[in-house]
C-alpha cells in the first residue's frame, strides 16, 4: 500500500483536469442539464420553453452526454486505482481509505490556495497577489477578504452563518475568520487563530441539529439519529397558504427556496467539517448516510439518483411503520379486511410559532395516479409496501436532502464520499467509536505554564497524576473528559496525533476547590494543581458531568 496512496493521489489530479474541462463545458452550455430542484418553486410560465427552444436544448444536452461519456470512457482507462476506490472499496484497507481522503482534501487546499495552506499565509498572498497585478485597491482587498469574515451573535449562530456566508458558495472551502460578538455588537476578547473557527462551526452544527434548537431542519428517530425533516417542504407551504400567499407567486417561491438554501448551506457547514479535519458530535441515521455514499459520480450537483427505497432502510426511519409493513406483508388473512388504499397520510406541525405546542395537522398523498380508489388486496400488498418506502424514504424528502448533498457535494466532491460505506461515513464525520486510547493521547498532549516538560524530559507530578486518573475511568468517563475538551468524544480516525489543535493540558493555580475547566476551541483543559488523586477525580468528573465549560470555578 506504500506506492498506492500517492498514485490514487495523482490519478485524482488527473481526474480534477477532465472535470475542470466538463465544469467548462457545463458553463458554455448554461447549465443546460442541471437538475435544479428550486425550480420546482417557480411559477409554470417561467420554466416552459417554445419548442424550437426545447429542441435545441435537448441537442445541446446530447451533445454534451456524448462528451462527457467519451470522458468518463478516457478516466477508466487512465485511472484505474481510483476505479477500485470508487466500485470496490472494501479491496481497501478503511485507515487507508481515510488517509488518501486526507491527500485528497491537501490537494484540493493547495490547488485553490495557491500553495498556502495557512490561513494567515493564504490572506496575506491574496492581498500581494491583488498588488502585483496593479490592484492596489483598498476597498477590493478588503472586499475579498472581508467576505471570508462574520461577526456572529451567540445566541443566533446559525443565522448570523447563513445570512453572511451563503452567497460564498464553495468559497467556504477558504480559510473564514470568526469574531463572537455579544448582543451589543461588542467584540469578545481574543484572536481567531484557527480555534474559534473550530467553536464556530461546532457551534453551527449543534444548533442546526438540536431538536430543540427550533430550527426544525432534522429530525430524530427513535435511536436519536438524525435525518432531514421530511415535513418541512410540506409545513412550509402550509405556512404559506395560510399566510394568504398564492401558490407559484414570486412570494411563493422565495420562501421555498430558502428553506432549501438551508440545508445547502446546512450541507456546506459538514462539508467544511469535513474538509478541515473538524469532527463533530452528530450521529445520522443509515438511510439517509446511505445517500452520502450511493451519490459518487462528480460535479457540483449532487443527486441521489443511485439510491433506491427498500423496506429494510425504512427500520431507521420509523420503527413502528417498519414493524406494521412487516406484518401486512405477512398477514395471512384477507388484507382487504383493513381498507387500504394508495394513499399515504403524512403528519405536519401547523405552528405559527408562537409558544406551546403545534397543532398536529395531515396531509394525503396518493401513492400512485388515482391511488384513492386503488385498494391494497393479497395480490398488490407487496408493491403497496415498496410505495410507501420509496414515498417515505425517497420522494417525501426529496428536496431537503438534495439540497443538502448539493451543498455537501460543493465543499467535498462526491465521488471522495462514494469510498465509503455509510457506517464509515458515520465515523468519517464524528470520529472513532473504539475504546479511548490513552497512551495515544498522552503520546500527543501538548503542556504549558507550570506544566510545560523542561530539559529534564519529565512530566509534572500533577500530570503524572492525571494520566493516572485517565487510565482509571472507564471509557465511557474518558469519553466524557475528552467530549469536555475537544467537543467531541470520539477519538480522530488516524489517532490523536491528528487533533487540531493538539489535545493540551495548562496549570490552573492551587485552588483545591477549583474545578476544572476547558476551551474547546483550542482543545485546552485548563487543570488545577490537586494535591491528591482522589480529589482530581472526584473534580475532573464533577465539571465533566455539569459540563462546567469555560473557567466555572
Amino acid at each position: 500500500m506504500e506506492g498506492f496512496i500517492p498514485d490514487v493521489v495523482a490519478e485524482e489530479e488527473n481526474r480534477h483536469k477532465v472535470q475542470s474541462a466538463d465544469d467548462e463545458d457545463d458553463e458554455l452550455s448554461g447549465g443546460i442539464e442541471e437538475d435544479n430542484d428550486e425550480e420546482d418553486a417557480l411559477p409554470t410560465s417561467e420554466i416552459i420553453g417554445t419548442r424550437r427552444t426545447q429542441q435545441t436544448r435537448n441537442l445541446q444536452i446530447l451533445r454534451r452526454q456524448q462528451r462527457k461519456a467519451s470522458r468518463k470512457k478516457y478516466l477508466e482507462a487512465v485511472t484505474p486505482r481510483l476505479e477500485i476506490l470508487q466500485n470496490m472499496p472494501f479491496f481497501i484497507p478503511f485507515a487507508t481509505r481515510v488517509q488518501i481522503f486526507r491527500q485528497f482534501v491537501l490537494m484540493d487546499q493547495t490547488r485553490r490556495r495557491g500553495g498556502h495552506i495557512d490561513p494567515d499565509s493564504w490572506r496575506l498572498s491574496t492581498v500581494q497577489g491583488l498588488h502585483q497585478r496593479g490592484m492596489e485597491n483598498r476597498m477590493i482587498e478588503h472586499e475579498i477578504i472581508n467576505r471570508h469574515h462574520a461577526r456572529i451573535k451567540r445566541d443566533s449562530v446559525f443565522q448570523d452563518a447563513y445570512d453572511q456566508f451563503y452567497e460564498l458558495g464553495e468559497g467556504l472551502k477558504e480559510p473564514i475568520q470568526i469574531t463572537f460578538v455579544d448582543r451589543f455588537n461588542t467584540p469578545e476578547a481574543g484572536i481567531d487563530g484557527g480555534g474559534v473557527t473550530k467553536e464556530f462551526l461546532t457551534s453551527v452544527t449543534n444548533e442546526a441539529f438540536s431538536p430543540s434548537s427550533g430550527l426544525n431542519l432534522f429530525v430524530e428517530n427513535d435511536h436519536n439519529l438524525l435525518y432531514p425533516n421530511p415535513s418541512a417542504v410540506d409545513e412550509r407551504k402550509y405556512y404559506l397558504r395560510h399566510a394568504g400567499i398564492k401558490e407559484g407567486s414570486l412570494d411563493w417561491s422565495y420562501h421555498i427556496r430558502d428553506l432549501l438554501r438551508r440545508y445547502e448551506f446546512l450541507g456546506r457547514i459538514v462539508g467544511k467539517c469535513l474538509y478541515e479535519g473538524i469532527l463533530v458530535d452528530v450521529g445520522f441515521a443509515g438511510f439517509f448516510l446511505l445517500k452520502w455514499a450511493l451519490t459518487g459520480g462528480s460535479g457540483m450537483a449532487s443527486r441521489e439518483s443511485s439510491y433506491r427505497a427498500n423496506l429494510n432502510d425504512l427500520r431507521d426511519l420509523d420503527e413502528g411503520l417498519y414493524q406494521g409493513l412487516l406484518q401486512l406483508k405477512n398477514y395471512e388473512g384477507d388484507v382487504g379486511d383493513f381498507s387500504l388504499n394508495f394513499t399515504v397520510t403524512d403528519p405536519i406541525s401547523a405552528s405559527d410559532g408562537s409558544d406551546g405546542a403545534a397543532p398536529s395537522r395531515t396531509i394525503t398523498h396518493e401513492l400512485k395516479p388515482n391511488g384513492s380508489n386503488i385498494p391494497v388486496t393479497n395480490e398488490n400488498r407487496l408493491v403497496y409496501i415498496s410505495y410507501i418506502a420509496r414515498h417515505r424514504l425517497q420522494l417525501q424528502p426529496h428536496l431537503q436532502t438534495n439540497a443538502f448533498l448539493r451543498g455537501l457535494g460543493e465543499i467535498i466532491q462526491p465521488s471522495w464520499l462514494s469510498m465509503f460505506n455509510q457506517s464509515e461515513l458515520q465515523t468519517l464525520v464524528g470520529g472513532d467509536s473504539s475504546e479511548i486510547d490513552v497512551a495515544d493521547l498522552r503520546k500527543n498532549t501538548l503542556y504549558g505554564g507550570v506544566y510545560a516538560i523542561g530539559d529534564d524530559q519529565k512530566e509534572h507530578p500533577c500530570i503524572q497524576m492525571f494520566w493516572e486518573v485517565m487510565t482509571s475511568l472507564s471509557d465511557s468517563e474518558r469519553r466524557n473528559v475528552l467530549k469536555f475538551v475537544t467537543s467531541t468524544p470520539r477519538a480522530p480516525l488516524l489517532g490523536f496525533g491528528q487533533l487540531n489543535p493538539r489535545f493540551s493540558i495548562r496549570d490552573a493555580g492551587e485552588d483545591q476547590e477549583r474545578l476544572p475547566s476547558a476551551s474547546t476551541c483550542v482543545n485546552l483543559l485548563k487543570l488545577p494543581r490537586y494535591e491528591s488523586g482522589k480529589t482530581m477525580r472526584e473534580k475532573l468528573l464533577y465539571a465533566v458531568n455539569a459540563g462546567a465549560g469555560f473557567d466555572l470555578s
